[in-house]
């Protein structure tokens, strides 16, 4: 666990909590049973209450998971997410068999003389025979046990998730600034002073140092370069600059979610050089077709 992220950790630390508190309400559930009527549903309802709380904490855990990094880039992340969804669709079927008994408990509560809005009936139902509800309590607890395996088959992937993730990035020879990384390539000694452009890789090399310009990929993808602005910087410009050390991208954020590009000294000091970049080329607008004007 020391090598897992803090993220992952803190994932792995609420689903061994959420399997334990999923336990104990199986055996709250399976223990003394309410007898239906007006007289039970403040305790379902508490039932209920908490089987949502359920439901909602496997939710989260899902949405969390899936924007991580290792969820795109390894099977056993992309198993976890599956264990997530399989817990979350269980624990709202537990927390819908929940409802259902608390509506069988609003039906068995009756007053005699008044005719029942469904079905016309004019006798209230017995309150002591509460199969309807116990049935479903029980489909409820029988939920538990496959909603816990879920939970423990979600913090095993995602430990295992997130140290393949780990081991995959190498350990920076010193501390990088700001996350920073050159395209996870050593730096070579500067050679700014020969580094030639063209006006398109002038053209970028600006923009990158004066917009948002952000370097994003998905698993078996090509990559995308977002601008952040009207004009359009070309994946293979970014790679001519990064090839000449120019560029780097900031990597505290996962390639999914997109890397913001920023300059290297090397970079800057070019920049500084050329001067002011290049106008950007708009494409000349076309000419309407038709025939040709009389003379």
């Amino acid at each position: 666990m020391d090598h897992t992220s803090s993220e992952a950790s803190r994932t792995i630390k609420r689903l061994h909590s959420l399997s334990a508190d999923l336990g104990a309400f199986g055996e709250l559930l399976s223990g003394e049973r309410p007898i239906a009527g007006s007289g039970s549903l403040p305790q379902l309802a508490s039932w209920y209450a908490t089987a949502q709380g359920h439901s909602a904490a496997a939710l989260t855990l899902l949405l969390r998971s899936a924007e991580q990094g290792y969820a795109h880039s390894t099977v056993s992340g992309h198993h976890a997410v599956g264990s997530l969804g399989q817990l979350a669709n269980i624990s709202s079927v537990i927390a819908d068999h929940v409802m259902a008994a608390v509506a069988v408990a609003a039906e068995y509560h009756r007053i005699d003389g008044l005719p029942d809005p469904a079905t016309g009936r004019m006798t209230s139902r017995p309150s002591v025979p509460r199969r309807d509800l116990d049935d479903h309590l029980d489909r409820a607890v029988e939920l538990i046990r496959p909603a816990r395996a879920a939970c423990h088959n979600a913090a095993a992937f995602t430990e295992t998730a997130a140290l393949r993730e780990a081991s995959r990035t190498p350990a920076p020879a010193e501390p990088p600034e700001l996350g920073r990384n050159a395209f996870d390539v050593p730096q070579p000694p500067s050679a700014s002073g020969k580094v030639t452009l063209t006006a398109i890789q002038h053209r970028a090399l600006h923009l990158i140092h004066t917009s948002t310009v952000k370097y994003s990929q998905w698993p078996r993808k090509q990559p995308v370069v977002d601008s952040g602005s009207p004009e359009r910087i070309t994946v293979r410009s970014v790679d001519a600059l990064a090839d000449k050390r120019l560029v780097a991208r900031d990597v505290s954020t996962g390639l999914h979610v997109g890397q913001r590009l920023h300059l290297t000294p090397d970079g800057l000091q070019v920049l500084r050089r050329l001067g002011p970049a290049p106008e950007p080329a708009f494409p000349a607008r076309p000419r309407h077709q038709g025939p040709a004007p009389v003379r």
